[in-house]
C-alpha cells in the first residue's frame, strides 16, 4: 500500500514503467492536458480539452476499463466547442484504489470533489455503462452540480443480477470485445489492487438496485437555475453486457427521456468505428439543444 491518510490506498498506473506494457497501450497523455487532483480517498487522473468557454460536460467511463473508453468521444465533442471533464474512476487506470467499498457514495464523492478541485459550478453528466448507474445516482443526490442534461449510454443501474451469484454477460461477451478483456487482464495482473476493486463494484457498486435513483429522475429540478432534467438514453440493440432491455427499463422510469437505439451496435459501442460515430452525433445535437 502506497498511503495511509485518511485511508488506506494501492497505487495506480501512475507508478508502473513508463515503458511497461499497460502505459504503452493507455498512455498517462492520451488526452492532453492531464493531472493529478489529490482527493482524500487517493489520487485522481483527469484531463480537460476543448475551448475554456465551452459548455461544460463530465465524461464517465464504466466498471473495467479506464478513461480510454472515450478515446474517441472525448476529442470530438471538443473540437465542435465543448469543454471537457474525463477521468478516472477509483481503482482503474491512473487514479489511485483505496480500501473501502466501492458503492455509488465513493464514486458520487469523487466526481463532487473532482468538480470542486477544477472549479466547475456544474456540468452536464455523460456516463457509459457503469458509469450510467454513476451519473443517476450522482444526478439524484447532488442536482445541484448538474447543468441540466443526463446522459445514459449503455447504462448499468437496474441490472437483475449479481456476480456473487452468477456469472456476468460480460464474461460470456468478452470475445466480442476482445479490447477491454486485454486491458482488464493488464490490470488485474499490474494492479495490486484492480481484481480486489473490480469484485467491489460488481457486489456493491452502482449496477443495480437504483430504482430510486432513476425515478427520483423523472421530476427532478437541477443546475443553478433549478430547470426540468433532460434525459438521453443511448443503447446498442446488440449489447450482450447490458442489454438493450436496460433502456427501456430506464424510459420507464424517467418518461421524459429521449431513446435513441443504435442498430447492431454491442457494448463496444464508445469505441467501434462506425458506432461511436452516432453515439457522438447525437450527444451533440441533444447537448445543443435549447433547455
Amino acid at each position: 500500500m502506497d498511503s495511509q491518510f485518511p485511508v488506506p490506498v494501492d497505487h495506480s498506473m501512475e507508478k508502473l514503467p513508463a515503458k511497461s506494457r499497460i502505459r504503452q497501450r493507455y498512455s498517462d497523455d492520451f488526452l492532453p492536458n492531464g493531472d493529478y487532483a489529490p482527493l482524500p480517498y487517493g489520487r485522481v487522473r483527469y484531463w480537460i480539452l476543448g475551448p475554456e468557454e465551452g459548455t461544460k460536460v463530465v465524461l464517465i467511463h464504466g466498471i473495467s476499463t479506464p478513461a480510454m473508453s472515450w478515446t474517441q468521444i472525448a476529442p470530438y465533442l471538443a473540437e465542435r466547442g465543448f469543454r471537457i471533464l474525463v477521468y478516472d474512476l477509483y481503482g482503474k487506470g491512473y487514479s489511485e484504489a483505496p480500501h473501502t467499498t466501492y458503492d455509488w457514495t465513493l464514486f458520487c464523492t469523487q466526481l463532487a470533489l473532482l468538480l470542486q478541485y477544477v472549479r466547475w459550478e456544474a456540468a452536464h453528466i455523460v456516463g457509459f455503462s457503469m458509469g450510467g448507474g454513476i451519473a443517476a445516482v450522482f444526478t439524484a443526490s447532488l442536482p445541484h452540480l448538474v447543468s441540466g442534461k443526463a446522459i445514459f449510454i449503455s447504462s448499468a443501474g437496474l441490472l437483475e443480477y449479481s456476480r456473487t451469484t452468477k456469472p456476468t454477460r460480460s464474461e460470456s461477451a468478452t470475445p466480442k470485445t476482445p479490447q477491454y478483456k486485454e486491458f482488464r487482464d493488464l490490470q488485474a495482473s499490474s494492479l495490486p489492487g484492480y481484481k480486489r476493486t473490480l469484485q467491489s463494484c460488481y457486489q456493491d457498486g452502482p449496477v443495480r438496485h437504483l430504482e430510486a435513483a432513476f425515478d427520483k429522475l423523472a421530476t427532478i429540478a437541477v443546475g443553478p437555475l433549478r430547470q426540468s432534467l433532460q434525459v438521453l438514453i443511448i443503447h446498442g440493440t446488440e449489447d450482450e453486457v447490458v442489454p438493450i432491455a436496460e433502456a427501456d427499463k430506464i424510459k420507464s422510469r424517467v418518461p421524459q427521456a429521449e431513446v435513441v437505439r443504435v442498430e447492431a451496435a454491442a457494448h463496444d459501442i464508445v469505441n467501434k468505428v462506425g458506432h461511436w460515430q452516432v453515439v457522438a452525433e447525437n450527444i451533440v445535437r441533444f447537448l445543443r439543444r435549447a433547455c
